[in-house]
Order: structure tokens, then sequence, then C-alpha cells
């Protein structure tokens, strides 16, 4: 089973750091992941990750096997999509994009939001949607033990306004009135 990790485009090296820690590691493995992808955008592994967890060899894409968690990564592809529909849980930054790819899916998600951006929209959206019990959220500190949390297998199922439902709520905000 495989923990899908994501950062987006964006530079979030606490995420990517914080899920390769030894307690992140383990708490993993006791809820049955057998491989970690991580996409890591313009990051970089800390000094103790890289010789911890690569033995000290790291480049733009890479694998390794830590204690029998497989883990590879890589910087970016054109899509994600693919990684996060063949995942058994996605820990990921809170892009509104991102989070609503993941719901869409039906995964456990555990959002992780950047306590060093300013004016940080994503954590207001990944409180709501925590709030509503559609995902879990954390900060870095505090993922190894969101990891474990017995919610996260019974998070309410997210469900997509229709499309015609959305146009016509644009139509009434605008003032288009049907014909």
């Amino acid at each position: 089973m495989t923990c899908f990790v994501t950062v987006g485009t964006t530079l979030f090296e606490d995420l990517i750091n914080k899920v390769l820690s030894e307690e992140s590691l383990r708490n993993l493995k006791k809820i049955g992941v057998k491989k970690i992808r991580l996409q890591i955008g313009k990051g970089n592994f800390e000094n103790e990750v890289v010789h911890r967890v690569f033995k000290g060899v790291t480049s733009d894409e890479g694998y390794t096997n830590v204690e029998g968690l497989e883990i590879d990564y890589y910087r970016f592809k054109p899509s994600i999509s693919e990684d996060m529909a063949e995942a058994f849980i996605v820990i990921g930054h809170a892009g509104a994009g991102t989070c609503l790819e993941v719901l869409a899916l039906h995964l456990p998600f555990i959002t992780v939001t950047n306590e060093k951006l300013m004016d940080n929209h994503q954590a207001e959206l990944a409180v709501q949607l925590s709030d509503e019990g559609y995902l879990l959220h954390c900060t870095p500190s505090t993922l190894a033990e969101t990891i474990v949390k017995e919610d996260l297998f019974s998070l309410r199922q997210f469900s997509a306004p229709s499309k015609k439902f959305v146009a016509e709520h644009i139509k009434q905000l605008v003032g288009i009135k049907n014909v």
C-alpha cells in the first residue's frame, strides 16, 4: 500500500523532511504503508535525512529502501493524478486543486499546512475541510501523531456539486436570468 506525498509547485521542505522522520516512517508502517512516493517540488532533504534515508546520495529523483519501506521521489511531473489514484493514503499541502482531486478520489487525506507562508489561505481551507470531517489537518511538527489518528480511516466522503448546480449558481451571481 502506497502513501503519496505532494508539495505541489511550492517549496515545502518541512513536509518532505518530516514525513521521512523516524517517527513518521514508523507510524506509516503501523497503518500498513509499504511504499512512499514523494513529489518534492523545489525542496531539498535535510542532511540528516539524506544520510539516514538515502545513504548520502540524492538528485532530482531517486529510490531507496528503509527498514522494509520502499521510498521513491521526484520533483515534478506533468500530472500527479496517477500517483494519487494508486495511493492508499495521501499526505500533502492544502492547495485547493490538490484538496479537490484527493477528495474526489475518496482517499484518506492528511493536509499539512506550511506555517512559513504569509497570509496562508491554504490553512483556512484545510481547517474548514477538517472541521467538516473530510480530511485531517496538521502542521509538520504534528504530522507523525496525525498519521495514526483513528479518524483517518473514517473520514466523510466528499461529493462534488453537479456542474449544472455550479453553472446555475454562477448565472445567479452575475444576474443572468434563465429564459
